[in-house]
């Protein structure tokens, strides 16, 4: 019924976190890479993953809708159509340290910027909570796809606080964020779609203890081992520890630029300096700041809970990768 090709040979780059997880710095650090744009947010993608993922949309228009979007998307990228100037923003182009090799592209005769970009850039999108959804982008995507799957120990306290804020943000049905929520009639507020099947717990549990459920949701085996969706669709994917990355920001780039036939040039290592890395990070007093802080704002049971998931973390993803 439905087909539909990407249009360009070079990879795609999807980076996917929770909120305060170093998302931001490791789309950073990778946009500053040869070939790859600067990073971009786009919610379309996250609602397509999200309606697929409840069964509103079915695999077929799923991934029509992704290619059809993307090949919309990286047209007008080469053109600059959707490029955020604000300067403040995070996200802007100006901030980015190839800003005067990228604003070539704002050249009046579209044919030639066309011709000569249309096989050098990579886009690179950073996407939230698409992880328990990430298959549908293998199917889609397939050898075109690198997934890069930032975490961040479940202790830190900016993360915890972040989720927790955003659990308020997204109750109220007259709000500006792109994400994909279910309405319950009973408490008559909006919970993330993910979230559906533990309703009553989720709308029994502070914001402390929302962020908690939603971390341990994200944070389990089914999702962190998937080498046969990878295997079967040729894609690539990465797992990158935040506190690793800070460490040994090198030792990541390497291999992201080693699966885009890239390398580490002085732009890379310009962007390092700006977002002072390597540098150290005392993830044991972080952890201590939290569980003090924690301690009387959250039951017991979910106390206990995060303490699980912190080993969990050390166990099977900050010493694996």
């Amino acid at each position: 019924m439905f087909k539909r090709k990407i249009l360009h040979r070079q990879k795609i780059i999807i980076t996917d976190g929770m909120p305060s997880s170093g998302k931001a710095l490791i789309c950073d650090l990778v946009s500053s890479l040869p070939n790859v744009d600067p990073w971009v947010m786009l919610h379309y993608i996250e609602n397509i993953l999200a309606l697929n993922r409840i069964g509103i949309l079915n695999n077929e228009v799923s991934k029509y809708l992704l290619r059809t979007n993307h090949n919309v998307f990286f047209h007008d990228s080469l053109l600059l159509r959707n490029s955020n100037f604000r300067k403040s923003d995070i996200t802007s182009i100006i901030r980015n340290v190839k800003y005067n090799n990228i604003k070539e592209r704002l050249h009046p005769d579209e044919s030639k910027v066309l011709k000569k970009y249309k096989d050098k850039v990579i886009t690179h999108y950073c996407l939230h909570f698409t992880t328990v959804a990430k298959k549908l982008l293998f199917e889609t995507f397939k050898s075109n796809l690198l997934y890069l799957q930032v975490y961040r120990s479940p202790i830190t306290f900016s993360m915890i606080n972040r989720i927790a804020n955003w659990t308020l943000q997204i109750e109220k049905s007259k709000s500006r964020d792109g994400h994909i929520k279910f309405f319950d009639k009973k408490v008559k507020k909006n919970l993330p779609y993910f979230m559906k099947k533990k309703s009553k717990e989720y709308f029994d549990a502070n914001k402390y203890e929302k962020a908690i459920i939603i971390i341990g949701e994200y944070l389990n085996n089914k999702i962190i081992k998937n080498k046969n969706n990878i295997k079967k669709y040729k894609s690539k994917e990465m797992i990158i520890p935040f506190e690793n990355l800070i460490k040994k920001p090198e030792k990541y780039l390497k291999k992201i630029s080693k699966n885009i036939n890239s390398e580490l040039d002085k732009f890379v290592f310009r962007t390092f300096k700006k977002n002072r890395v390597p540098r150290k990070f005392n993830l044991n007093k972080e952890k201590n700041f939290t569980l003090n802080f924690l301690k009387n704002k959250i039951r017991p049971k979910y106390y206990n809970k995060l303490i699980k998931l912190e080993k969990f973390y050390q166990m099977n993803i900050l010493k694996k990768f």
